[in-house]
């Protein structure tokens, strides 16, 4: 099974459907890693609820939401990650890597 990383860097109010993931994504197994403002979707509930239902795991750039005031606060299905855990999983956990 292929598995595919997909990069998000918009804000949750940017996003006006997570289609194109679900899409891409198809059968594989489907990550999602958040930078800039899109650390901000698992602090908005029914986007949260909606990136959670298309991606099997989400990491969460901890850097930019501490820069945002939120650190520590990604909540359940959400994994904070620095730079170097960021650099492994598009370098060696996931066969592709999308940005959206």
């Amino acid at each position: 099974m292929t598995s595919k990383l997909f990069i998000m860097l918009r804000s949750p109010h940017e996003y006006r459907s997570l289609d194109a993931i679900a899409a891409l994504g198809g059968e594989d197994r489907i990550g999602v890693l958040l930078f800039q403002d899109a650390v901000m979707f698992p602090l908005c509930g029914d986007r949260r609820d909606e990136l959670l239902d298309v991606a099997d795991e989400v990491y969460v750039m901890s850097d930019d939401l501490e820069a945002r005031g939120f650190k520590g606060q990604a909540g359940p299905g959400f994994r904070e990650v620095g730079y170097p855990e960021a650099v492994d999983l598009i370098m060696e956990e996931y066969d592709l890597t999308i940005t959206v």
